[in-house]
């Protein structure tokens, strides 16, 4: 709930000082990280091919301090296949998951070169995830574990990376970016209990700022 109130506070802020509006779409790649069962055992099998699946985020972007460290909040719809396996025995049982979210997402990001026309960007974020669908199949069983309530349709993510922009014109920047996140490692509280997993994606994407302020004050800087 504290988070919530947070990311609601922010998205406030934000939408009164925003400068910039952006766009973005790319490839992510998810996996369960560190994953424990209620007996406090590792039953997954992680050496399955990582699918790769797009997303599209849209949000806005203000200036912090000297257009060097800016501050943006964004939603996104995100989808995941997750190829996983679990052991019966010595046997391994290919297992698939099929999850969507749709994501808020805020944090900071800071130019390490802050150059007129080209940056170089660190970024951290903190998000909230919400379950929309989910289902996983094993043979030719499928579970909607979203109705079942078998899986966490809640997770708090925190977000690091790095991205390049180019500036294009007063009003256009482009960006490539990569994304790392990991979920909060908690004990499953909407599902299994006992159950202990880290949501780990892995993201390449690229985007496009718009500034929407008056364009005699350029708004330089990266996402």
């Amino acid at each position: 709930m504290k988070y919530s109130f947070l990311l609601f506070f922010t998205i406030l802020i934000f939408k009164v000082n925003a400068q910039q509006v952006y766009f973005e779409t790319g490839l992510e790649s998810a996996y369960f990280k560190d994953y424990v069962n209620n007996m406090g055992e590792n039953t997954l099998d992680l050496n399955y091919y990582k699918s790769y699946d797009f997303f599209l985020e849209s949000g806005f972007r203000f200036n912090i301090y000297n257009d060097r460290l800016k501050g943006d909040i964004g939603m996104s719809y995100n989808s995941y296949k997750i190829n996983t396996g679990f052991y019966s025995g010595t046997e391994s049982i290919p297992l698939t998951y099929s999850l969507t979210y749709v994501t808020i997402k805020t944090g900071v990001n800071f130019s390490i070169v802050n150059e007129p026309k080209f940056k170089v960007l660190v970024h951290t974020h903190l998000s909230h995830d919400w379950l929309m669908t989910g289902t996983n199949k094993y043979k030719d069983v499928v579970n909607d574990i979203y109705k079942d309530n078998t899986f966490d349709r809640t997770f708090i993510r925190f977000h690091k990376g790095i991205s390049v922009e180019y500036t294009m014109s007063d009003r256009i920047s482009t960006y490539v970016k990569y994304n790392i996140a990991d979920s909060l490692r908690e004990e499953n509280k909407d599902s299994n209990i006992k159950e202990k997993y880290t949501f780990h994606t892995d993201a390449i994407s690229y985007g496009i700022l718009f500034n929407i302020n008056n364009p005699r004050n350029k708004c330089y800087g990266g996402f």
